[in-house]
């Protein structure tokens, strides 16, 4: 297959992002002027300004008015080969999650819950709504069925401002291994705009899937609403 011979911008912008993976370039730190940039590859600041905007818009920068480029945070990454709780996604980049509580009841499942998890109408789950933080931002609504016969006796207690799977694991002897997960694009309803502090119908992630253990048996079904400027998944390529 003949390569594509990159364009001067794109080879900048490259060198650029390597920089920032090889921490040469640290997150919120600021980018040396168009000019300074300019001298420092031989090129016309217009090239310049090219590779720039090349990586604002892959969200590698971001662009302050009268300040120029800065380093964007890191982004919490989902590896969808892989699955890992949102609270352990947070902290594999080193911030603070915290998850606020919302509504915790036992019900029986609908037809719509149904269809998802593949179980009988009338199936009794644990429903647990959180908000999930990441520092002290809102980014995501989490909405978790946990199969009652698999959990009996589970507690408010046990879930609130405490992680999902170590409850799982500790009280109730209950390993996650695999997952079947799936993406799509909402727009905020009317409560997700408020707990999340976005407009109404602005654009989020669904990020939902069907978790398993060990012995191959069906014990959370999730259902997360997500910001979009914080968070990137990503899937490993097959040959």
């Amino acid at each position: 297959m003949r390569r594509r011979i990159l364009f001067k911008d794109e080879e900048i912008s490259r060198e650029l992002e390597r920089r920032i993976i090889d921490q040469r370039l640290k997150e919120g730190a600021r980018l040396p002027s168009e000019r300074a940039l300019a001298e420092d590859f031989g090129v016309q600041r217009d090239t310049v300004r090219c590779a720039l905007e090349i990586l604002v818009k892959k969200g590698v920068l971001v662009k302050r008015t009268r300040q120029g480029c800065f380093v964007a945070p890191k982004r919490i990454e989902f590896d969808l080969n892989n699955f890992r709780s949102v609270k352990k996604s947070i902290e594999n980049i080193g911030r603070e999650s915290k998850a606020v509580l919302l509504n915790f009841e036992i019900l029986s499942m609908g037809e719509k819950l149904s269809e998802k998890t593949l179980l009988p109408e009338g199936t009794l789950c644990y429903s647990i709504m959180r908000l999930r933080y990441e520092n002290d931002r809102a980014m995501s609504v989490e909405r978790s069925y946990i199969i009652a016969e698999h959990v009996p006796g589970l507690t408010q207690q046990d879930v609130d401002q405490k992680s999902l799977s170590s409850t799982l694991r500790q009280k109730f002897r209950i390993s996650l291994v695999s997952s079947h997960q799936r993406l799509t694009q909402v727009y905020a309803t009317d409560m997700e705009a408020e707990l999340l502090k976005v407009k109404k119908d602005e654009p989020l992630i669904r990020y939902e899937g069907l978790v398993y253990d060990r012995k191959g048996r069906l014990i959370e079904f999730f259902d997360n609403v997500l910001k979009t400027d914080s968070i990137e998944f990503r899937i490993k390529d097959f040959a």
